[in-house]
């Protein structure tokens, strides 16, 4: 028969451990499975605003060529430059929310990372009070 050399409390915060780790790791694989896809979705959203800044100035500066020419067809790419300049609005609010949720994310991630290693970090002192308890208890009772 194999003896374990493991005490009840050590064996305890085994368990302790195994479950806040079954707890906490797939959650920190969620959020680390999801920024790279949120920083490609910003890496998209600033091609498609910078695409849309270049389109408004070429149709800024096609309507102020066509007013000089005649001043009834510049009349209609005001409304075109206004439509341009609400897209870039949107997208550039769109980018903004991005980066808030990379933001979040990488909080969250930070916390959850910190918490685990100051558990980690109690559990390795509370493991090293228990051995020193037992070794004082087995040299007292000597």
């Amino acid at each position: 028969a194999v003896v374990s050399t493991q005490s009840t409390g050590e064996q305890n915060w085994d368990e302790e451990d195994a479950e806040f780790e079954s707890k906490w790791r797939p959650k920190c694989k969620e959020e680390e499975k999801k920024t790279p896809q949120l920083y490609e979705r910003n890496r998209q959203l600033r091609l498609e605003l910078q695409m849309l800044y270049k389109q408004a100035d070429t149709v800024i500066s096609h309507a102020q060529a066509m007013k000089a020419v005649d001043d009834r067809k510049g009349m209609a790419f005001p409304s075109i430059k206004n439509n341009l300049r609400i897209n870039l609005q949107k997208l550039q609010a769109e980018v903004t929310e991005q980066r808030k949720r990379v933001a979040t994310a990488n909080i969250k991630y930070e916390a959850e990372k910190s918490n685990r290693e100051a558990v980690e970090k109690e559990v390795k002192q509370l493991r090293q009070e228990l051995i020193n308890s037992k070794i004082s208890s087995s040299v007292s009772g000597r």
